[in-house]
């Protein structure tokens, strides 16, 4: 037997008792079990450690309970953060757009007027056009990159939960 085939077994073997494994590999494995004594005797051991970790009950303390507490509702925070300023990029890209498509038919109104008045060739407002219609998107993307602070401040979400621990204590 190959180095790849016993690779193969051990990883159907550690991975049967936690996820589904096809058909297929369930036979292949049985079948490799059957006959290599090395893999059958680390699936025997794999799934004596398994329904030995099983049996033995984990309590955990109540500092790791709070702590485990305090983490999962600051990253509840984070992801609340993380939200609202997606919304607020979504509706800045709005004002954007629609302030784009407005300035660039007022533009190409006045430009039309402008070059018709001056006798300017299409040349020089056609890229006129273009750049008065993507300077409002670019300047609200340049000021979205130029505030890139969080919305909170992590160090104040922080003490808020732990305000929050204390209080739950007394």
């Amino acid at each position: 037997m190959t180095a790849g085939e016993h690779e193969r077994a051990l990883d159907l073997t550690m991975r049967r008792g936690t996820e589904e494994i096809g058909a297929p590999d369930s036979a292949w494995l049985n079948s490799h079990l059957s006959l290599c004594p090395e893999c059958e005797a680390f699936a025997a051991d794999f799934d004596g450690t398994g329904r030995l970790l099983q049996a033995v009950a984990v309590t955990a303390s109540p500092s790791l309970v709070a702590a485990t507490q305090m983490r999962v509702r600051a990253r509840a925070l984070q992801m609340q953060e993380r939200e609202a300023r997606t919304v607020l990029i979504a509706i800045s890209f709005c004002i954007g757009a629609m302030s784009s498509t407005m300035s660039a038919w007022l533009w190409w109104r006045f430009g039309g007027w402008v070059a018709q008045r001056l006798a300017l060739p299409p040349s020089i407002v056609e890229p006129g056009v273009f750049v008065v219609w993507t300077l409002p998107a670019v300047v609200i993307a340049v000021a979205m990159l130029a505030s890139s602070r969080p919305v909170i401040d992590r160090s104040l979400t922080m003490r808020i939960l732990e305000k929050q621990q204390e209080g739950g204590r007394q």
